[in-house]
Formats: structure tokens, sequence, C-alpha cells
């Protein structure tokens, strides 16, 4: 059980807002430099309630795409090639939260608290749940597909002046019957959030002309 009913979110847990928005300023101007940005869809994730953001991307540069393309500072649940080839002093340093400890609970205890305190929070990839946070917080949904974003491998850059494409999709309510701790209630959520991510990428595979296997 990752959280007892009734059990503070503590403070401890909240990642840092303030380095989440020195990301989002260093790394779009980075980015820019370096990759040829195609963002759509962004004024979906403005506002200033909490939003759970969830995108299939394995590259290492996910969080950096996220934090130039989300209209906000976002905190991103890193993913297994973020945690293979980037120092945990870059995490902290981008506000974004490790996935250290099998089945990410802390992850998503840190999470669960940025969103309780109406903060974006991004899923990265396949290695943390995300039904958890969404269950748990009531925040809608926003999927967000990444083309481009990786080398030959997912640990590798793009090449200088590649294309990074991103397309957000509106958010959506997610329904939630029964106790959220429960794993049959958390299987059916992650259904819903499975299902819009695949929609997400039909429809921007479409929109992009690129695959999306």
């Amino acid at each position: 059980m990752l959280v007892e009913p009734g059990e503070p979110v503590l403070a401890d847990a909240m990642p840092s807002w303030q380095a989440a928005a020195h990301a989002r300023n260093l790394t779009s101007a980075a980015l820019r430099m370096g990759y040829r940005l195609d963002f759509h869809g962004a004024q979906y994730l403005l506002g200033d309630t909490a939003l759970l953001i969830v995108t299939p991307c394995e590259a290492m540069l996910a969080s950096a795409v996220l934090h130039a393309f989300v209209p906000r500072p976002v905190h991103v649940i890193a993913n297994a090639a973020m945690m293979s080839a980037l120092p945990a002093r870059a995490l902290s340093s981008a506000g974004d939260i490790e996935a250290v400890d099998p089945g990410c609970v802390d992850a998503q205890r840190r999470g669960l608290a940025a969103l309780l305190d109406d903060r974006p929070v991004a899923v990265a990839g396949a290695l943390a749940p995300r039904a958890f946070l969404a269950a748990m917080s009531g925040a809608p949904v926003a999927p967000v597909v990444i083309f481009g974003a990786e080398g030959k491998v997912v640990t590798d850059p793009p090449r200088p002046r590649a294309r990074i494409s991103v397309y957000a999709f509106e958010p959506i309510a997610i329904d939630v019957h029964g106790d959220p701790l429960r794993p049959a209630t958390r299987a059916a959520v992650e259904e819903q959030i499975r299902q819009a991510v695949a929609d997400a990428q039909a429809l921007a595979g479409l929109r992009s002309g690129r695959l999306t296997g």
C-alpha cells in the first residue's frame, strides 16, 4: 500500500518548483540552439491547477523537451534512459523526480505531493506507474507525444539540427470507481490512460506523417 487513507503527504517530499522554473528557462533556449522544434497544442497544458501529463517517450531528452514545451514549470518523473544516462544531481537541479526504488514508490509520493499542490507532473516512459497518481490526485490527464528526441538508442541525443516534434492533446477526466488504493481500481484507471495515449499517438502520427510504433 503506497499511501494510507488520511496519511499526510510530507512537505519534504515536494520537488523544487524553483528548480523546475529554472530548467524551463534554460532548456528552452538550449534546445532551440541545437534542434529544430515543432510544437503543437501547448495551450492544452496551461492553467494553475494540477495536471498529469503522460508521454510514452523513452528518450533521455524527454525531460528537457517537456521543460521547453510545457508553458509552466513541470516536474518530470524520470524514464529509464534518464535514470541511466543522467546523474541524480542533474535531475534534482531541474526539479525532476528520480525513479529509483522498486515500484517507484518514492517517485509516486513526490509526484502526488506536487499534484496536490496544484502543479503539473509529467510521467515519461514506462518506468513509473501513473494510475496511482491519477487515481489519488483526481488530476486530469493530458497525453503528449514526442517524436525525434532520441538518437540511434534512447540514451543518445538526436543529431544536431534534427527536428523534434511535440503534440499535446486536451486533458481528459479519469473515472475512478472504488478505492484508488485497490489494484483493480488502479488497473481500470491505467486502461483509461493507456487508451488515451494510444489515441494520441495515432492522431499525432497522422498529423506529423511519422510512424508511432
